[in-house]
């Protein structure tokens, strides 16, 4: 095989994919907000819609704005077997290294060397409740949590690397991987979470069609076999969710109501998608419906509020708690806009989303917020292009944290709020920087040296 064979120019309609799917996404949000069982009572639902619009609009843009960027750098066949060298040597590391870190996790996390997985499918909500009142009683291993920042790239990158590298890996290598998988997932399993599970489901099909639209992965009617596999999982996920929302402590998951801080809202059990639903399928419904778009409605009462900069520290709760530790006041978490929600509506800084506007604005304003969010929806199209020609490692990864925040956008600024995904970020940003790429018109010489990246 010549290296310097260009790979094919990545057509248009596989590139947008991702930027149709949350347009769709969010607008089934904000359609379930309004027009779904629950009674939110918005001021200005005008206001609301408006903004809302001019967000997915400012993500299109943001978005179609990185396409030149996909095309700019056309890879020869050479540089791209280098970029999936160097992308498996850095998914060996990060199973070694999630491998030494999984019973400090699982003591940190869940309170047990090994993770409780029975008991926590068993009951649910209880594990849930359990676990939250050790954490918050003070966590003997935070120090695990510590280490897990610093090597958030790393245990970050098993899963969505596994699923891109699947074919080039040894059956040793796959099971490893599987097991660093299986693992972190029991974990969450057994304390009744539901982030994680959730995570793998929503973005595994879009890993699977990243491996197949990179040549990686032959599969045929790839699209519609991963997005059957992702419905799947999803109705799984559900169960798992909807059992969790009927245990935990103050949910009014059975009763179908919800408590504002100011009010009880009650589900309309008489909406016309709840009486097609058997009693516990319609309490699930209920349930996602409003654990979804409640953020929205957080946003609509953070509109009319009035707050100061929380300059650069309040978009995120790891750099806003950890700011008002580090320099001896409340004010970071005070003044972001979801502190002065819970100050003047009683509306939970941490027990309830506020959809990933109000944490953004809290630095930026509402007007800065359009550009973020746009800056972000950029991102997320270089990164799945840029993934998709060239495989490498680092983009697949960030790709996989653009796609958890823009599907958490109606909860919260999802990446930022641990410290180890915060961490896993702007590590990440440092590698994409230091790869280095072929030189435009220059195909037919030998690439530069593969990504400045970790090798076990």
């Amino acid at each position: 095989m010549n290296g310097a064979v260009g790979q094919a120019p990545l057509p248009f309609a596989r590139w947008l994919m991702p930027m149709l799917f949350f347009q769709g996404y969010l607008a089934l949000t904000v359609w379930m907000f309004f027009y779904g069982p629950w009674p939110w009572s918005v001021d200005h639902p005008v206001q609301l819609a408006i903004f809302l619009g001019l967000a997915q609009l400012a993500m299109a843009v943001g978005y179609l704005f990185a396409r030149r960027r996909v095309c700019e750098h056309p890879l020869d066949t050479l540089h791209r077997e280098k970029q999936i060298g160097a992308g498996i040597r850095l998914l060996k590391a990060a199973v070694l290294v999630s491998a030494v870190m999984a019973l400090p996790s699982s003591l940190s996390r869940t309170g047990s060397a090994l993770p409780q997985v029975l008991e926590g499918v068993r009951n649910t909500g209880i594990a849930y409740n359990e676990n939250f009142e050790r954490l918050d009683s003070g966590n003997a291993y935070v120090v695990v949590e510590y280490g897990r920042m610093l090597l958030s790239p790393w245990l970050t990158a098993v899963f969505p690397l596994l699923v891109l590298y699947w074919t080039r890996l040894r059956w040793s290598w796959r099971l490893a991987a599987l097991g660093v998988v299986t693992f972190n997932l029991s974990m969450y399993l057994a304390t009744g979470t539901n982030k994680g599970i959730a995570d793998m489901v929503i973005t595994l099909p879009w890993l699977v069609l990243l491996a197949v639209f990179s040549g990686l992965l032959r599969i045929r009617r790839a699209g519609l076999k991963a997005g059957l596999t992702g419905l799947a999982m999803l109705l799984l996920f559900l169960l798992f969710f909807g059992a969790g929302q009927l245990q935990r402590e103050g949910s009014g998951g059975e009763y179908g109501t919800f408590f504002t801080g100011e009010t009880v809202l009650q589900a309309d059990s008489d909406h016309f998608i709840s009486r097609l639903l058997p009693t516990e399928y319609r309490v699930i419904f209920e349930a996602l419906s409003r654990y979804v778009v409640h953020g929205y409605y957080a946003l609509s009462l953070a509109l009319g509020a009035d707050s100061p900069s929380t300059l650069g520290f309040g978009h995120s709760m790891f750099l806003a708690r950890n700011a008002d530790a580090l320099f001896g006041t409340g004010q970071f978490v005070r003044d972001s806009l979801p502190g002065v929600l819970e100050r003047d509506y009683g509306w939970g800084t941490f027990l309830l989303w506020h959809s990933i506007y109000p944490w953004l604005a809290s630095d930026v304003g509402f007007a800065g917020t359009f550009l973020v969010i746009g800056a972000l929806s950029y991102l997320l199209g270089l990164a799945w292009g840029r993934a998709i020609v060239s495989c490498s490692a680092p983009w697949t990864v960030m790709l996989y944290l653009m796609l958890v925040l823009f599907y958490y956008v109606p909860a919260n600024n999802q990446i930022f709020q641990s410290g180890e995904t915060f961490f896993a970020f702007f590590l990440l940003l440092w590698m994409i920087a230091r790869q280095r790429g072929p030189r435009r018109g220059r195909s037919d010489r030998r690439p530069d040296s593969s990504p400045a990246l970790i090798r076990p």
